[in-house]
């Protein structure tokens, strides 16, 4: 991950538990970029910690039974919380995931941790997530689905009559279809290619969203068209999507069994020189609903 995804991992580095020591392998291995705090967690100064932490993206705690203070007596986990927590009140945008992983058992507890999860738990905001789930690997999975959520890109669009996609393999019947529309409708045009860093389906979506119709095209490119087609559906909105998608294969590639049947959704299987005028047809009639 890059360096927008640094996180601060707040655990005990002179006695971790097995559960710690497996939260900080997954989170290795699933590339996020940890705070160099890790390696010097409970000898860290107070302004280190300050300054990790407003450099971070998100704070991760595990919060287990014993209670570890550092040299001026203060809890090492307590102080994380409460630096990740004026934190969020700076910055909305910032998350802290705290995992408590199972049934917590606090029978052999130390007295000060449960004070201080007692504190923690009257403290949570709206930008903190409090996690029960027993496994790390599920733990650093929803992490990852919530910070993803959170940063997603946002794309340059522009207001279109004809949203237009296909795959690069198809690309020159699309120039054509194109071509025979100029001077009557305004199109934005979208070729998928192999191995672009581009979010496709994202920036699909957020073009969608300022057309009035959409259009998928394939004649040689079905393996690609359908699960695209499948997918972005879900991300507009399905029955609920602003504009429709109008899905429509080559004749000339013997396309005809496969459709997708979806609201919002049309299937078409024409041959190229009658593409332009069913598109044409489709816009009207979207302008007397």
């Amino acid at each position: 991950m890059n360096g927008e995804n640094k996180v601060f991992l707040s655990i005990n580095n002179t006695s971790r538990s097995e559960q710690e020591k497996r939260l900080l392998i997954t989170l290795q291995r699933a590339g996020f970029d940890i705070s160099s705090q890790i390696d010097n967690a409970v000898n860290a100064t107070n302004e280190s910690v300050k300054i990790e932490i407003q450099n971070s993206s998100c704070s991760i705690h595990f919060i287990g039974k014993k209670y570890f203070e550092d040299p001026d007596g203060v809890s090492v986990s307590e102080y994380h919380f409460n630096e990740a927590r004026e934190k969020i009140e700076k910055d909305s945008s910032y998350k802290t995931f705290i995992w408590m992983p199972g049934k917590f058992d606090d029978s052999d507890a130390d007295k000060k941790q449960l004070d201080f999860i007692n504190r923690m738990q009257h403290h949570l905001s709206n930008n903190m997530i409090l996690s029960r789930v027993p496994s790390a690997i599920q733990f650093v999975e929803d992490i990852k689905l919530i910070m993803g959520q959170q940063k997603k890109k946002v794309y340059t669009t522009s207001p279109a009559d004809v949203f237009l996609i296909c795959n690069q393999t198809d690309e020159k019947d699309v120039v054509r279809i194109q071509t025979m529309l100029s001077g009557i409708l305004n199109f934005v045009k979208l070729v998928i290619v192999q191995d672009s860093d581009i979010d496709y389906e994202e920036y699909a979506a957020q073009q969608m969203n300022v057309s009035k119709l959409s259009v998928v095209y394939y004649k040689n490119a079905s393996d690609w068209a359908f699960p695209f087609v499948q997918q972005i559906w879900k991300k507009v909105g399905g029955a609920a999507a602003k504009s429709p998608i109008l899905f429509i294969s080559d004749a000339a590639a013997d396309n005809e069994s496969k459709k997708i049947t979806a609201p919002q959704i049309t299937n078409f299987n024409l041959p190229i020189e009658l593409i332009p005028l069913e598109i044409k047809v489709q816009f009207d009639a979207l302008k007397k609903e």
